[in-house]
C-alpha cells in the first residue's frame, strides 16, 4: 500500500510500522509531505500518533505483545519463517537476559533522544510553522507545537508515565529497572532544563542530522538487518526482537505492566523435559517457571505459543484474565533448575 501510494503521487505511509520502528514519521520531509496533501496526509499523521498513544496500549493490554511481534511485524514473520529451524539457538542465560534487558531498553532511550531531537530542530520559534519548497514558502500553520510548548510537553509527557508506573506498578520492576527509570528521566529531564537556561540551538548538544544516520545506519541497517538477519545462525532467529528493537521494548514494558496475557502454568505436570525451554526463541528458560506453577509475565515473550505446542503433558497454556494475581511469584529464577523441596518447604511456612 506504501509503494502504491507513492506512485500515485500520495503521501508514502507504511501502516504497519509504528514509531520507533518507522523512525521517519516524525522527521521533517515526511512531515512536510503528509500536510501538503490536505485532509488525507492529516489523517496518516494522527493515525501514526494515535497507533503510538492509543492503539497499541489498547491491542497489548486486550493481547500482549504477541499482536504485534507475532501477527504484524515483517520482521517477526521472517523469523518464524526463513528463521524457524534456528530458534533453539536462541542463548537461555541468566547474563544474556540482563544484556538482553539493558541492550534494547537503551535502543529504546537512542530512539526516544533522536526523535525528540529531529522534531524540536524543525519546530517554529515562534506560533507560525512554514513549509519551504524551492526557496518559498508554499504553505503555513498556526500551531500550538512551538520548540518551547514541545519540549515542556515531552517532559511533562514523561514525568506523568514514571510517576503513573512508580505509584501503580513499582513492585513489578526489578531493582536495576528502577534504577534505569530513574536515570533515564532524570538525564532527558536534565537536558530539556540545561537547554532552556543554556538557550542552544540543538538540544541535547549534538547535531541531529548526524544523530538521525548514526540511528538509521547503525540501528536501521546494522542491528536489525546485517545482524539481526545474518547472525540466525548464530544467535537465533529472534536477536533483533530481544536486544535491539525499540518497538519491543515499548510493548514488552506494556506487557509486563498492564496486560491481560499470560502463559500460565500447571507444575505438578511438568515433567522437566525441557522441550518449552529448548524451542523458546525469545531466550526465556520457560522450564523453570513451569516447574513453580508460576505465570509466565515476561516483557520478551512474544506469545508464539511454541512452549505450549512442544510440551507433552500440557502444562503451559496462554490465557488472557485478571490483572489481579497475574505475577504470582516475586522470585523469578532464570537459566538455573530451582530445588524443589525447598520451593515446598517454603510454602508451608
Amino acid at each position: 500500500m506504501a509503494g502504491l501510494n507513492s506512485t500515485k503521487d500520495l503521501p508514502y505511509y507504511d501502516l504497519k510500522n509504528v514509531w520507533p520502528l518507522n523512525y521517519y514519521l516524525f522527521e521533517q520531509w515526511n512531515v512536510n509531505a503528509l500536510l501538503v496533501n490536505g485532509s488525507l496526509g492529516m489523517t496518516m499523521l494522527l493515525f501514526g500518533i494515535a497507533s503510538i498513544l492509543v492503539i497499541t496500549p489498547i491491542l497489548t493490554y486486550k493481547y500482549g505483545k504477541r499482536w504485534y511481534c507475532s501477527w504484524v511485524c515483517g520482521c517477526g514473520g521472517l523469523a518464524e519463517t526463513a528463521g524457524d529451524s534456528f530458534r533453539q539457538l536462541s542463548d537461555k542465560s541468566t547474563g544474556a537476559w540482563k544484556i538482553e534487558r539493558w541492550l534494547v531498553h537503551s535502543v529504546l532511550v537512542f530512539a526516544v533522544i533522536s526523535t525528540v531531537g529531529i522534531v524540536h530542530s524543525y519546530l517554529p520559534k515562534d506560533n507560525i510553522y512554514k513549509i519551504w519548497e524551492d526557496g518559498a514558502v508554499v504553505k503555513q500553520y498556526e500551531t500550538f507545537f512551538t520548540q518551547s510548548n514541545f519540549l515542556i510537553l515531552v517532559g511533562v509527557g514523561l514525568t506523568i508515565i514514571f510517576a503513573l508506573i512508580w505509584i501503580f506498578r513499582r513492585n513489578e520492576l526489578k531493582q536495576d529497572a528502577r534504577y534505569g527509570a530513574i536515570g533515564f528521566l532524570f538525564t532527558i529531564l536534565a537536558f530539556i532544563g540545561i537547554h532552556f537556561m543554556a538557550g542552544t540551538d540543538n538540544l541535547f548538544f549534538f547535531n541531529h542530522g548526524a544523530v538521525k544516520s548514526a540511528y538509521g545506519f547503525l540501528i536501521g541497517a546494522v542491528f536489525s538487518g546485517v545482524i539481526g538477519t545474518g547472525f540466525y545462525p548464530i544467535l537465533g532467529n529472534r536477536a533483533w526482537c530481544r536486544f535491539g528493537c525499540p518497538m519491543a521494548a515499548i510493548l514488552g514494558l506494556q506487557q509486563r505492566l498492564f496486560s491481560k496475557f499470560r502463559i500460565t502454568t500447571n507444575g505438578g505436570q511438568c515433567i522437566s523435559c525441557g522441550n518449552c525451554s529448548t524451542y523458546c526463541e525469545m531466550g526465556i528458560d520457560v522450564r523453570s517457571y513451569a516447574q513453580k506453577g508460576e505465570n509466565i509475565v515476561r516483557a520478551s515473550c512474544v506469545g508464539c505459543g511454541i512452549c505450549s505446542a512442544v510440551c507433552p503433558r500440557g502444562v503451559l497454556k496462554l490465557e488472557n484474565g485478571p490483572l489481579e494475581g497475574r505475577i504470582n511469584s516475586e522470585a523469578v529464577l532464570l537459566g538455573q533448575e530451582p530445588d524443589l523441596m525447598e520451593l515446598l518447604s517454603n510454602n508451608k511456612k
